[in-house]
């Protein structure tokens, strides 16, 4: 039996604010930091707007990720080495949220009455091989984000907290009592 409380709706419900706050933040500075590279490879201006669409899509793919992880998608390696969870759910969760931009992108071209391809040339510039690289790049965005949420998942978050933000000298001293 545990000897920890059930945690009240209003805890159950900053938790989960919380958690969902760690993966918009997550996603948001990847997509603000890939629209800044974007603007200035193609010498664009517009970027407090490039910066907005940024927040709305961080919004939109950490909600795809919240609901996704509350139905317990790639939860398979959860026994397994560390390194299989992280893979698993890296490959899992990229394929997922590409498949979302491919639909959305179907969506908003069917309504303004665009081709399937025409519709699909924001993601990946519409060929199968941009696809495949937008979603080895998720793949590769998300791997340390899975990294850091299984690990804190074996150690806990307080260790884990400890470990990454407190100087390391005192950590030795604290050890060694």
């Amino acid at each position: 039996m545990s000897d920890t409380a059930p945690l009240t709706r209003r805890q159950k419900t900053v938790s989960e604010l919380k958690r969902f706050g760690i993966i918009f933040f997550y996603f948001w500075v990847l997509l603000a930091i890939s629209s800044l590279h974007k603007s200035l490879i193609l010498e664009e201006s517009g970027l407090p707007y490039r910066q907005s669409f940024a927040i709305m899509n961080a919004l939109v793919l950490a909600k795809i990720l919240f609901v996704a992880e509350e139905l317990k998608v790639g939860e398979r390696y959860e026994r397994e080495p560390l390194i299989y969870a992280m893979v698993f759910k890296a490959a899992v969760y990229s394929v997922l949220l590409a498949a979302c931009e491919i639909l959305e992108g179907l969506a908003v071209g069917y309504f303004r009455s665009k081709t399937i391809a025409e519709s699909l040339s924001d993601v990946g510039g519409g060929t199968s091989f941009g696809i495949l690289t937008t979603t080895l790049l998720l793949f590769v965005a998300l791997f340390p984000f899975f990294g850091f949420r299984e690990l804190c998942a074996v150690i806990g978050e307080p260790e884990l907290h400890r470990l990454l933000f407190v100087k390391r000298i005192r950590l030795r001293t604290m050890d060694e009592r």
